[in-house]
């Protein structure tokens, strides 16, 4: 197969899902006739992005009615290439999806995998590649292939601290807490509530404690209005500049030296596909405190990982609820470790992430599941008799 289509957001959009597609495809096109087809982030006409076409999308529909004919635009008939898809399988349609020889690199974030989300593979036929192992674990049934996410490490690197706080106006001698989430949902996937929760308790004895909210505070939770419940004085929170996270998003390189300000990232999540930004401040020498479940328990090497209990989500699945007692531990003991100890855990978290480099996901992972998936679905292809 040498026609690859790309289904994901496009790669200036500022997701995980925009920042991994924009990742890999250049180095895809170096393997395969590659365009990417993009549901979030272009819409009107098609555009050239470093030599690969972008074909737009209409918006909130995921591709279900643009996606069989943006693969007969690129391949010339809809099974004479590979459509790969990056977003959640349950917002797509099986019928549309059954036409194309399809895989997808698929996050799962629940245990059991949701029903939706076997129900999609079950009729599709589709083949999955799961970005995490937990996730692979979750599909075992539709025998999924495994490439995980990756980071540039020529970009996400340590930073020496004092210096790129100076350059960013940070707080000099704070003890940083940082998240960078997306705000949707309530309750949020995120677990805002749980975060500041644990953050108000543990400022009321740290008072050189600063929290770092990199992302729209109005979203699906108004987080402003959740601080001011709590009681988390002003001087306490510093907030992203709010035009520039949905419309003129921080460069990898600027984001890198933004998580070597922090002393510790915090991500609590209830269910992770994957985790970039844990990934990404692991790769800058920050630990991170995430939730003991889902990919978090593999993306998150050094760090704090907190107990949690279960919450039935509206996907008829499991996620998890943070314990705040836990996070309020972990975020005390982020505060006491020493400046050797913080230097032999930014060693450990860099060592960590370094199997998650691009060009090592590229060469051990995601070429060799590719070269499988077509030999899948060669293998379903029906025998042609010479005569």
């Amino acid at each position: 197969m040498s026609k690859l289509l790309l289904h994901s957001n496009a790669p200036w959009a500022p997701t995980g899902y925009g920042a991994q597609t924009k990742l890999f495809a250049p180095r895809l096109a170096e393997h395969y006739d590659l365009a990417i087809s993009s549901f979030y982030g272009l819409e009107g006409d098609r555009l050239n992005w470093e030599g690969i076409q972008v074909f737009p999308g209409l918006g909130n529909e995921f591709g279900n009615n643009h996606l069989i004919r943006n693969a007969i635009s690129h391949f010339g008939a809809p099974r004479d290439g590979l459509v790969l898809t990056l977003l959640d399988v349950w917002v797509l349609s099986p019928e549309v999806s059954a036409q194309l020889d399809m895989a997808c690199w698929v996050p799962v974030d629940h245990a059991p995998a949701p029903p939706m989300v076997r129900d999609f593979f079950g009729r599709s036929g589709a083949i999955p590649i799961a970005m995490s192992r937990f996730g692979q674990e979750q599909l075992a049934d539709f025998d999924p292939l495994y490439v995980p996410h990756g980071f540039d490490p020529e970009i996400y690197r340590p930073h020496d601290q004092r210096e790129v706080r100076e350059q960013l106006g940070a707080d000099r001698d704070a003890f940083l807490v940082g998240m960078v989430a997306a705000n949707k949902g309530a309750p949020s996937r995120k677990c805002f509530q749980q975060a500041l929760q644990a953050f108000a308790a543990f400022r009321e004895t740290h008072d050189d404690a600063i929290l770092y909210l990199h992302t729209d505070i109005h979203g699906d939770e108004n987080l402003l209005a959740i601080k001011e419940a709590l009681g988390i004085p002003d001087a306490a929170v510093r907030v992203a500049d709010q035009y520039r996270i949905s419309l003129h998003p921080l460069p990898s390189a600027i984001m890198a030296r933004l998580y070597s300000t922090f002393d510790v990232l915090l991500n609590p999540s209830a269910g992770e596909g994957f985790g970039v930004p844990v990934l990404e401040a692991q790769a800058c020498g920050v630990p991170a405190i995430v939730s003991n479940f889902s990919a978090m328990k593999e993306v998150c090497g050094v760090g704090w990982k907190v107990a949690c209990t279960r919450r039935w989500t509206s996907q008829l699945s499991w996620q998890v609820d943070p314990d705040v007692e836990e996070i309020v531990a972990a975020l005390e003991s982020a505060y006491g470790l020493s400046e050797d100890e913080r230097r032999k855990v930014s060693e450990l978290a860099v060592a960590h992430a370094a199997p998650y480099r691009v060009d090592t996901v590229m060469r051990e992972h995601f070429l060799p599941a590719l070269d499988e998936v077509a030999e899948r679905l060669n293998a379903r292809k029906p025998i042609e008799l010479v005569a």
